[in-house]
This record gives structure tokens, sequence and C-alpha cells, in this order.
């Protein structure tokens, strides 16, 4: 897959001092859904993914907005929901961060993928209180 970086503005940016360009983010998430694809545990809850390149643009610009990039795309980010009805745990998540940070030191500088790491595992801890939440919500609104 190739970026249409005529729908970039801005390529490169600064986030804590640590510079990237919009190709790192690309390369990163490229890779690491290609990763995801390839394995037993992980590929199945990512089965609903039916248009990888597609998947992979509007990760790559989650991550570029995350960073503090202009959006380039209209994308409208429900991870939560999303995550929660794909069976996401905390088994899960934990596989998913060590394949990501590989994914990231393959990828990047050590000063890149050290900020990437940290700021994934804050999501990640982030994203399963919200999770937890969720399911809490959820289970209270279906019928008993």
């Amino acid at each position: 897959m190739t970026v249409n970086n005529s729908k970039i503005k801005q390529s490169v940016l600064t986030i804590n001092g640590v510079t990237f360009e919009h190709v790192d983010i690309f390369n990163v998430v490229n890779d690491f859904y290609y990763r995801i694809q390839q394995d037993p545990i992980l590929q199945v809850p990512f089965y609903s993914v039916h248009d990888w390149p597609e998947h992979v643009e509007r990760i790559t610009h989650f991550w570029w907005i995350r960073f503090g990039g202009k959006p380039y795309l209209f994308s409208d980010y429900n991870p939560v929901a999303k995550h929660f009805f794909a069976g996401f745990n905390g088994e899960l998540l934990a596989r998913w961060l060590s394949i990501f940070k590989d994914t990231l030191n393959t990828h990047l500088k050590p000063e890149q993928a050290e900020l990437w790491k940290n700021i994934s595992e804050r999501m990640g801890e982030s994203l399963t209180i919200k999770n937890e939440m969720f399911r809490r919500e959820y289970e209270k609104s279906q019928p008993k």
C-alpha cells in the first residue's frame, strides 16, 4: 500500500522533542497489521476487518493526529466499543502490545520507539478501564 501524500499537508511532526515523519507512522502501522494477520490469536478479533489497506490508512491517521498532526481524513474513532465487541481483554492487549513494541523497534530510532511505547501503554491502560466501564453499562442494558 502507498500513502497518498497529497492529503497530508504536514509530513513531519515533533512530539515531546521526538520527530516523526508520516512515513514512519505508516510503516509501523502497515507492518504491525501484517503481523496481526499472521498471529494465530490476534487475527481472530480482527476478522471483522475486510479492507486492510483502508484500516491501515485509518489507523495511520489515528496515530498521526494522536501525535499532534493535522487531520487529513474524516474519521470517527470509537475504539472502546469496537474493541469490546471484538472481545479484547487484558490478555489480548498484552499480546497486542508485545507485537506492537517489536514492530516499533524494527522500524524506528530508539527515542521514537520509546516514546511511542509509552504512549501506547498509557492508551492501553485507558482502553482497559473504559472497556470495563462499557462492559458494565452494556450488561445493565441487556434484557434479563
